[in-house]
């Protein structure tokens, strides 16, 4: 881990630099939650421990210091079953994919993280307002590739440029998407059956 990351290492935004210190906290403050009826996100999936820029506001590139050593969380929380989902970080590796960040990559969300790791369960998307991914793709082109690679839910914060429309524009671009046939309604059926399944598990 890199302990200037100005996302993490500099916010203490991490339980640690040792994979397995990692998970046994992960561990216990997701169990933590569930007694709560409280359901938690693992991320940012595949790793962003090691970046030098904060992907609200830039492109981490990772390519050259990530390991693999940074799935061993993810892989060991999915096996243990308590997993509720994952979040898809902006972060670019282009030893994994060459072409675009793991949040809108289907080599990292569905080879990866679905298949390699088994998870099965809700993906989630980083902020697809954040600039980077903006300037690289456009708001339409990043909702067109978040759900092709494999995501369930789409994440906007509204927190650099306020849009009180953003659901509805949202909507209307998967609508379109689906009209023109890019994206299947099978497809967006898959996502649905997941997040009803979490849904359920939590409620009261």
């Amino acid at each position: 881990m890199n302990p200037r990351n100005p996302a993490i290492g500099a916010l203490d935004r991490s339980f640690s630099a040792d994979p397995a210190v990692v998970t046994k906290l992960a561990l216990a403050e997701i169990r933590a939650h569930h007694e709560s009826s409280i359901a938690t996100t693992l991320k940012h999936f595949p790793g962003l421990g090691s970046a030098t820029t904060n992907t609200d506001f830039g492109v981490a590139d990772v390519t050259k210091t990530w390991s693999r050593t940074e799935l061993e969380p993810f892989r060991a929380i999915v096996a243990a079953g308590v997993a509720d989902a994952v979040m898809a970080g902006h972060l670019v590796n282009r030893n994994l994919d060459p072409d675009h960040p793991a949040s809108l990559s289907t080599a990292i969300v569905t080879d990866l993280l679905r298949g390699e790791l088994g998870w099965d369960g809700v993906v989630i998307t980083d902020d697809l307002q954040a600039g980077a991914i903006i300037s690289a793709f456009g708001t339409e082109e990043a909702i067109a590739l978040a759900i092709e690679a494999g995501n369930d839910l789409l994440l906007f914060a509204n927190q650099q440029s306020y849009d009180p429309e953003i659901a509805t524009k949202t909507i209307d671009t998967i609508e379109s998407l689906v009209k023109s046939g890019r994206i299947s309604a099978t497809r967006l059926e898959r996502s649905r059956g997941r997040i009803d399944a979490l849904l359920a598990r939590f409620a009261r």
